[in-house]
């Protein structure tokens, strides 16, 4: 059974109206669950919303189920959220260049990624 995002942010929030219903699934399919990478980047966009900690969450979703995918990009994601201010989608992007030169007028990219910079292009 895949495993959606409301799914996980009910067994993983202390508050979800949903919560009770998502502990009786997990504990009677808990074997059958499993879920994707897309449905870890939407939680990382949630628990980034809510001001949550993004490498809890992601950590703790990966542990309950199976996740399909690329998992470790997320999980690195997450944890320059955390460590290092950036969004989640910077986060991703940056993991996902796996070292190559990003085209961005970003500045967040500064020392953690080379750089060509548009407004530098720009003003040429």
């Amino acid at each position: 059974m895949y495993a959606e995002v409301d799914f996980l942010l009910a067994l993983i929030k202390d508050d979800d109206w949903l919560g009770d219903a998502a502990e009786k699934v997990y504990r009677e399919h808990r074997d059958e669950l499993w879920t994707s990478q897309f449905t870890l980047i939407e939680l990382l966009l949630v628990a980034y919303r809510e001001g949550r900690n993004t490498e809890r969450v992601i950590a703790n979703a990966t542990s309950l189920l199976e996740v399909q995918g690329d998992v470790e990009t997320v999980v690195a994601a997450a944890t320059y959220v955390e460590d290092h201010g950036f969004t989640p989608f910077e986060a991703l992007h940056l993991v996902e260049s796996a070292g190559d030169t990003i085209v961005s007028s970003d500045g967040m990219y500064e020392g953690f990624a080379p750089r060509l910079d548009l407004i530098d292009v720009q003003e040429e």
